[in-house]
């Protein structure tokens, strides 16, 4: 089975201010685009041999100088997407802590789905579906990339580590960061997390 590199989107002006969501139009910022690069120039040389993103904006974004530079086309999956906020898209940080819902966001995510939007749990089965498919379809000594989102990373990792959903805010996930996840035979196994775009890494034998 494969080695998935799970890869969230660099930093745009909405990280850490707004719940972008699936709200269309917002695009990597000078910071993000660098970072993009710097994933490329890591990468470049590693093993690859497909390129899967959401269709956001900031995925693809970030996602282009990789397939630029190794010629690898990006195959886009809806299902790679961020979490659907509904209603709660655009709002600031500051805004949605006044918010009744927010405490069973923080303290209870399983139990919450977003006004006009999706439950975490329902992503977090979307999610799953997505990679198990991309698993299937690629051979074990494959390595494969996935620009994806920060609470959706963060549902598929706390989900291969086999953690309550309730707890996956403890993982943090950081712009232009990379989680490998070797979905071998037997229990999967994360090999790297949260490493940083610039950070050398060694690629896993199998």
């Amino acid at each position: 089975m494969p080695i998935i590199l799970l890869i969230r989107h660099g930093e745009t002006d909405f990280v850490g201010k707004r719940l972008s969501g699936h709200l269309p139009g917002i695009h990597l910022n000078t910071v993000g685009r660098r970072q993009a690069d710097e994933l490329a120039q890591n990468l470049k040389r590693a093993p690859i041999r497909a390129i899967y993103s959401s269709p956001l904006e900031r995925a693809l974004e970030t996602a282009l100088p990789l397939s630029q530079i190794t010629g690898i086309p990006i195959k886009i999956d809806q299902r790679l997407s961020e979490i659907d906020f509904g209603t709660w898209q655009g709002k600031t940080i500051k805004q949605m802590h006044h918010l009744k819902l927010w405490k069973v966001v923080i303290e209870k995510p399983s139990k919450m789905r977003f006004p006009g939007g999706e439950s975490f749990t329902g992503a977090k089965q979307r999610l799953v579906a997505v990679i198990e498919e991309i698993k299937n379809a690629h051979a074990e000594t494959d390595l494969v990339a996935v620009f994806s989102h920060s609470d959706s990373i963060n549902l598929l990792v706390s989900h291969f580590l086999n953690m309550a959903l309730d707890d996956f805010h403890r993982i943090s996930i950081d712009t232009a960061s990379i989680s490998v996840v070797w979905l071998g035979k037997g229990q999967p196994t994360i090999r790297h997390l949260n490493l940083m775009a610039s950070m050398r890494i060694e690629w896993p034998s199998h």
